[in-house]
């Protein structure tokens, strides 16, 4: 490898770990606001699944009872 290639192979691996603003270091990042929100939004989801899903499972016993008053 020559001289030219390591320095700016160096350079690059500089630039790369240097941050842009380092008076933002102290920030969370934004993926973890996003991710906690999310969250939030996914377990809402799966609630309003959960309902939905017991309330047709009570809707058929209900159907199934009343199949089974008229007999």
């Amino acid at each position: 490898m020559n001289i030219k290639k390591w320095l700016r192979q160096m350079s690059d691996e500089k630039k790369e770990k240097e941050p842009l603003h380092p008076e933002t270091n102290f920030l969370p990042r934004l993926k973890m606001f996003l991710a906690f929100f999310d969250k939030e939004s996914r377990q809402k989801k799966k609630k309003q699944k959960q309902q939905d899903l017991d309330e047709k499972k009570v809707e058929k016993l209900i159907e199934k009872l009343e199949s089974e008053k008229d007999k």
